[in-house]
């Protein structure tokens, strides 16, 4: 294969990945069928079938992308930093930009749990979900160890009210299509009030 045939190939494949993210999003998995997915990438089922073997294999491939997004994100805004709450900035700026250069991929990767899926897609999600919630036990871990989170409390509870938040603000962008969610000015708030609510002054 030459190197502008790879180059077409890989786009004709991320094409087929943003429409059935698109698609799955909109619909769910079982009501999405290979054909709908095809008119709107505009290619034949041979050129997805080249691909991509049949439906669960495309999401699986898919939900390997959108893991790798995430982990490129993680890796790009949070763990350059060493401050606990640099880091935590660094959260909110890492969903923001997902949000906004991956939308079709994030409500995919956000919404998956609620499809009706086959089993091995459902493990396959449990088993990149579950090092992801561990990464994040361990970043409210350093926030103790660096004195942001007093010892006594429940890393468990503020990790569920960090996660609450950051779904609640992908809702108000997505469902109510409020282009203000992930503004600067109102993630400066966020985290304003997760320094005043969930996290200690270490100056005082």
């Amino acid at each position: 294969m030459s190197q502008t045939e790879s180059i077409k190939s890989v786009d004709t494949k991320n094409r087929i990945f943003h429409a059935a993210a698109k698609l799955f999003a909109n619909y769910g998995f079982e009501r999405v069928s290979i054909r709908q997915i095809c008119q709107a990438v505009g290619v034949q089922k041979p050129t997805l079938y080249y691909y991509f073997k049949d439906k669960e294999t495309l999401i699986l491939e898919m939900l390997h992308f959108a893991h790798k997004l995430v982990v490129e994100y993680r890796n790009r805004y949070i763990e350059p930093h060493e401050d606990f709450l640099d880091k935590m900035w660094g959260l909110l700026q890492g969903r923001k930009h997902f949000v906004e250069n991956n939308p079709h991929f994030f409500r995919f990767y956000a919404m998956i749990h609620l499809f009706s899926t086959p089993e091995k897609v459902k493990q396959e999600m449990l088993r990149q979900m579950l090092p992801l919630l561990d990464d994040f036990k361990n970043l409210l871990l350093l926030g103790k160890q660096q004195g942001y989170i007093a010892a006594e409390e429940d890393t468990e509870i503020i990790m569920q009210t960090i996660l609450g938040i950051l779904n609640q603000l992908s809702i108000r962008k997505f469902v109510f299509q409020d282009e203000q969610a992930f503004s600067e000015e109102n993630l400066q708030r966020v985290f304003n009030f997760w320094k005043k609510h969930l996290f200690l002054n270490r100056d005082k």
